[in-house]
């Protein structure tokens, strides 16, 4: 069974769905620590995406940024979202711009906006608002209520009707075997989520491969390594003649531009 853990993104980019969409389990990672960039194996540093994700506009990319509370090192799940600027009206302005002439926009923007407007409090449980939000969208569901974006609901929509690989959804911090291990190193929780999910397989990305996967400790827990490889293929976007195609950005570039059904033949093939 193959598992993959990943922290809960901004309305994540594409590679994101394509992994989730592509494991048996899928777990958000919520448990860990809240930051804003990441040292890569490569020695650059750049955007953990963690409060950001990239949109299409005609001059090039434009990151959504959501303005948080922190201070000291605080995880996902205790990282407020701040709410003294209205950053969601700014957001939704320029997605007005970047995307009012796309064939989905209407019913798009109008699943966004209730999003962005909920109050939720922390940063994690408004990244996994947007992760299943994408999915339920990727499963041919329309007019999406806030009330729907809970684990319990995406999963039954998984058992019921299930396009993909994909059968379940869980949070780390939901996780019985974490709790106990306070001291324990990244692989070795990891290790544990996976045994706990009952998987033997871990669908990691290439960069946390490279970065601090234990290879070692992998082969002794039975636990096998695959590292994600698809690449984005193209698909209309808006802007081409000046920007040519741009892969791999946000859940909302493709939704806006495509209909479900071609959207989750992307992310899958």
């Amino acid at each position: 069974m193959r598992y993959s853990g990943i922290q809960p993104q901004y309305f994540p980019r594409l590679h994101y769905f394509a992994r989730a969409l592509q494991s048996d389990v899928f777990v958000f990672r919520d448990d860990v620590q809240f930051v804003r960039k990441h040292k890569y194996p490569d020695g650059r540093t750049d955007k953990s995406f963690q409060v950001h994700t990239p949109i299409k506009q005609s001059f090039g990319i434009q990151l959504l940024s959501v303005p948080v509370q922190s201070s000291g090192f605080p995880t996902l799940i205790t990282t407020p979202v701040s709410r003294s600027v209205d950053w969601a009206g700014a957001q939704l302005k320029t997605l007005q711009i970047a995307y009012g002439q796309s064939p989905n926009f209407a019913e798009v923007y109008e699943e966004i906006n209730k999003i962005m407007y909920t109050p939720y409090v922390y940063l994690a449980d408004l990244n996994i608002a947007t992760v299943l939000w994408g999915i339920l969208r990727l499963l041919g569901v329309k007019r999406i209520n806030p009330k729907q974006l809970t684990l319990e609901t995406v999963n039954r929509k998984l058992a019921v009707k299930r396009p993909v690989r994909l059968k379940t959804i869980k949070k780390a911090s939901q996780s019985r075997a974490l709790p106990k291990l306070v001291h324990a190193t990244a692989n070795e929780k990891i290790f544990s989520l996976i045994k706990e999910a009952g998987a033997d397989e871990d669908y990691c990305g290439g960069t946390a491969y490279a970065a601090y996967m234990d290879q070692e400790g992998y082969r002794k827990h039975g636990i096998t390594i695959t590292v994600q490889e698809w690449v984005c293929p193209e698909y209309p976007q808006r802007f081409t003649r000046q920007l040519g195609f741009l892969p791999n950005l946000s859940i909302i570039d493709l939704l806006m531009n495509v209909p479900a059904k071609q959207a989750l033949s992307i992310l899958t093939q």
